[in-house]
């Protein structure tokens, strides 16, 4: 500008200033350098990159641009361990076994998890397209249509990206207010996947309190039982369980091994959450309460439920613990946190035998009665060929077998044979 002036440092996007702060995380208390080369190729890569579109877009980029030259250049990583004598061989193979396991190239994150946006419901005036305020509105009862105050006429209703000007921001102290933070925690999670659009509504929260209330019954229920023997003296005796109580704990063990697997590996706490209202579902109709694989279930449920509702969750715990009618309610421990994890009985998994519904062309002709569960689709269509109240439909008029062109098969539930 050629006259005094000061200069300005200040000019990076403030992403690209938060592009390393991971490395530093490795070596926070190092006053020489950001990071120490042991300590960084020790730590990176990082698990997993959590963040909204607009972090995916600049500072995932600007991360990874500034890693994969930071291990280029043999800042970090198993270039910049060769040429440190004081760190072991044993150290040394370890991080190159992890390079070559994933961590290729300088890559900083391990997974990338892009949340969705929170979208609010949105109310325009129809000829000019000015968003209203909610007094605005009065809102429809339900199975009739919202109304503008002053005209009369029905706005145009959409879900949007939060906003100010929109007037469709939600204060979550209200609805935490009205019905709880685990159950707001709940629904939120249960209303969509954490990388889809989330269309916030505030009339199915009811649907999730309804739930908690359920579980809340089937602990009472629980305490009530009289139950006489723990339920690892009941596996012994396996073999003489009532078709129920096996059901009860083959429903237990597949809904710890699909809400671990929401949990650790997909991130899809919705699928979670649906497969614990599933389990409520099946204890509400659970007839024999006094067998240990009710109280088995019930208590699984809890501890599954404490990381998405912990105040319910730490409630319903200590309702268990402190009767002691459950088999595993009796710990030590008065906290659901310092339960360990339900783990998962591979042989209870199997069912032992199911009904498959028979359809040819889409209608139910007849059932498939006791027979082995998860066979496969040839082994069904089998079975169904030769079931003598199939040739009815799959022979024509002179005896020969009509042609299946496509069969439709469900799981342990239905077989559909489409025939010419």
């Amino acid at each position: 500008c050629r006259q005094p002036a000061k200069r300005d440092t200040d000019t990076l996007d403030t992403f690209v200033d938060s592009s390393w702060y991971f490395l530093r995380y490795a070596d926070p208390h190092n006053s020489a350098l950001p990071f120490g080369s042991l300590a960084a190729s020790a730590a990176m890569p990082v698990d997993i990159y959590i963040g909204g579109v607009e972090h995916a877009i600049l500072h995932l980029l600007y991360s990874r641009f500034i890693s994969k030259f930071l291990w280029k250049t043999g800042r970090y990583g198993s270039k910049a361990l060769e040429r440190d004598l004081s760190v072991s061989a044993e150290i040394k193979a370890a991080v190159a076994r992890k390079e070559a396991a994933g961590a290729r190239n300088g890559e900083p994150f391990k997974r990338l998890l892009t949340q969705g946006m929170v979208h609010g419901l949105t109310y325009k005036e129809p000829s000019t397209g000015r968003f209203l305020k909610p007094d605005e509105v009065q809102t429809a009862a339900k199975g009739t249509l919202p109304r503008i105050i002053a005209t009369g006429e029905t706005p145009t209703v959409s879900y949007e990206k939060m906003s100010k000007s929109k007037y469709n921001g939600v204060d979550p102290g209200e609805t935490v207010a009205a019905y709880g933070a685990d159950v707001t925690r709940l629904h939120m999670l249960y209303l969509a996947p954490p990388q889809d659009v989330l269309e916030w509504d505030t009339q199915s929260i009811v649907g999730m309190q309804r739930w908690v209330g359920r579980i809340g019954r089937l602990v009472d229920c629980a305490c009530e039982a009289d139950v006489h023997e723990s339920l690892e003296h009941a596996l012994a005796s396996r073999g003489a369980w009532s078709s129920e109580a096996r059901e009860t704990y083959r429903q237990t063990n597949t809904t710890v091994q699909r809400v671990t697997e929401a949990l650790h590996a997909t991130f899809s706490f919705n699928t979670a959450i649906a497969a614990l209202i599933e389990l409520t579902n099946y204890l509400t109709s659970v007839r024999d309460r006094g067998h240990p694989t009710f109280g088995y279930g019930v208590a699984c449920l809890v501890k599954m439920l404490g990381p998405m509702a912990p105040g319910v969750g730490e409630e319903f715990w200590e309702i268990l613990n402190q009767r002691k009618r459950t088999d595993s309610a009796r710990h030590s421990s008065d906290s659901v946190f310092e339960q360990a994890w339900p783990t998962v009985d591979e042989s209870a998994l199997k069912r032992p035998s199911t009904t498959i519904v028979v359809q040819i062309n889409g209608k139910l002709r007849f059932r498939l009665e006791d027979v082995d569960a998860d066979q496969s689709c040839d082994q069904l269509v089998r079975l169904a060929t030769q079931h003598q109240r199939a040739q009815k439909w799959l022979l024509d008029s002179s005896g020969r077998p009509k042609p299946i062109v496509k069969t439709i098969h469900i799981p342990n539930k239905l077989i559909n044979l489409i025939i010419k």
